[in-house]
């Protein structure tokens, strides 16, 4: 299952992506990686990482590293084995997922903003995705800034019923007429390794 998918369970957003007025970027955007006017935000991204711009209210996706492929000779039993039984060999994994390591990814999410606060927001997106999964958990939450002093929170859920258990960290900020979340994704074991990429997006996210 895509991680965008799992997200729109995880978080339970749900409303039209928002469009806006294009405004010119303000000095804080300039040379970042990804500079998106129509939707007033811009960010650095980890270097390698793959950027998609997608449509809907998740309007970006910033994709890492494939885990590493089993080698050759790890495969030839089982292929092998197929072939003298007649079958044919099984296909790879989903592009998105192999073995049990789904891909690190960080998505950017944009949708108009209604008549809530920003933890009204939160509290809400938590409360509509425990009714859905009783399971999804929140391990951490706390008020954070963006660089240019806007508020924010920051947000992190374990949802075990991926492949792997998933852990998603979130960057949530509002302007006038937006609300955004910034959401990495990445399997439970491999968190700490992609920790660093996923700081370079969340620090550098700017929106006006």
């Amino acid at each position: 299952m895509r991680h965008v998918l799992a997200i729109a369970a995880a978080v339970g957003f749900a409303a039209l992506a928002g469009a806006g007025c294009e405004g010119r970027p303000p000095a804080a955007a300039q040379g970042k990686d990804v500079v998106r006017p129509a939707l007033r935000f811009a960010l650095d991204v980890p270097a390698g990482w793959t950027v998609r711009d997608l449509e809907g209210d998740v309007v970006l996706e910033v994709l890492g590293p494939s885990p590493k492929a089993p080698q050759a000779a790890e495969k030839a039993p089982a292929a092998a084995g197929a072939a003298a039984e007649g079958k044919a060999p099984q296909k790879e994994p989903p592009p998105l997922v192999l073995g049990n390591q789904p891909r690190p990814v960080v998505h950017v999410l944009v949708i108009e903003r209604e008549r809530e606060t920003l933890a009204e927001w939160a509290d809400r997106a938590i409360k509509d995705s425990q009714e859905l999964q009783s399971d999804l958990e929140v391990t951490h939450r706390q008020a954070a800034k963006l660089a240019d002093g806007r508020e924010a929170l920051r947000i992190t859920l374990k949802n075990p019923r991926a492949v792997e258990p998933l852990v998603q960290e979130m960057l949530l900020v509002m302007t006038g007429s937006n609300a955004y979340a910034v959401i990495a994704t990445a399997s439970e074991s491999e968190r700490g390794a992609f920790e660093a990429a996923f700081k370079k997006c969340f620090d550098t996210f700017v929106v006006w």
